[in-house]
């Protein structure tokens, strides 16, 4: 099974990570390494095109189910469930947070089914059925039962119990990740794509199933969980309590990362064909 991580007309994730927290409740360090992921992303993105258009071999170790690509899909859908339980603990009750992951989750998932229909236009080789967007939109909504004891309601009626808020979704992704194994072996109709079972020799650009992203996503939910119990730091290092200067850039591209995961491929395939690299043609 391939998992790619090239995407023609999508960008990634404040999709992976819903934006439910007000700027000033941020933390900042979350910011930066998704960032980070961004940043890579796009090198990786702009590197993949040059391999995609025959201009520069890419080695096979770069690629995403190798050393490099596949980790940058790891630290989006990782932060992604961090930055979940984080909104979670910082939301008023039960009901409220419901009805916002449900609302931010489909919200998601429908520019996930946007960029399945631009896809399926242009390249039309290999479209997005099942990528990054869609993935986190379906898991955000997933992801609810295992957040409903994260809210301030929950731990005002002492509902929040910490250990169980970090081992319980970290026992089921576990027990995803595992599954997947078994599953990414199994050949099945085209409409259980999401899931991770698909027809042999489906070419998809950009695939992440349920099976086993949305395990990573748990396992997110479950690191965010213990770092930050009650929405708090758990390690209140002096270096943490102020931003330094020179990552506030990087903490910016993650804060704006939904922006950024939708517009970098049309900007970096603009650029290599206005400077006569590459010719595009959508029909």
């Amino acid at each position: 099974m391939k998992y790619y991580l090239f995407i023609h007309f999508k960008s990634g994730p404040e999709i992976l990570t819903p934006p439910l927290q007000s700027k000033s409740s941020r933390y900042y360090e979350l910011d930066v390494f998704r960032g980070i992921a961004v940043l890579l992303m796009v090198i990786y993105h702009f590197l993949f095109n040059l391999d995609y258009f025959g201009i520069w071999q890419m080695p096979a170790w770069f690629w995403p189910q190798q050393l490099y690509g596949f980790p940058i899909t790891i630290m989006f859908i990782g932060v992604a469930g961090i930055s979940l339980s984080l909104a979670a603990a910082k939301t008023k009750d039960t009901k409220t947070l419901t009805k916002r992951l449900i609302k931010r989750g489909a919200y998601i998932f429908a520019l996930g089914l946007f960029i399945t229909a631009a896809t399926l236009i242009y390249p039309r080789d290999g479209a997005i059925l099942f990528g990054v967007l869609h993935l986190i939109g379906v898991s955000t909504i997933l992801a609810i039962p295992f957040l409903l004891s994260f809210t301030k309601e929950a731990q005002g009626l002492g509902k929040y119990k910490e250990k169980a808020a970090w081992s319980i979704p970290l026992v089921f992704g576990i027990i995803v990740i595992l599954v997947s194994q078994a599953v990414e072996k199994i050949s099945g109709p085209i409409w259980m794509v999401p899931i991770g079972i698909h027809p042999y020799g489906i070419y998809m650009l950009d695939y992440e199933p349920l099976f086993p992203w949305f395990g990573i996503v748990l396992v997110g939910v479950a690191v965010g969980a213990w770092l930050y119990p009650k929405g708090v730091r758990r390690f209140s290092f002096s270096f943490l309590k102020n931003e330094p200067l020179f990552l506030k850039p990087v903490s910016w591209v993650g804060r704006h990362s939904l922006l950024i995961y939708f517009v970098h491929q049309p900007i970096l395939l603009a650029g290599l064909w206005l400077s006569g690299v590459i010719k595009l043609g959508v029909f």
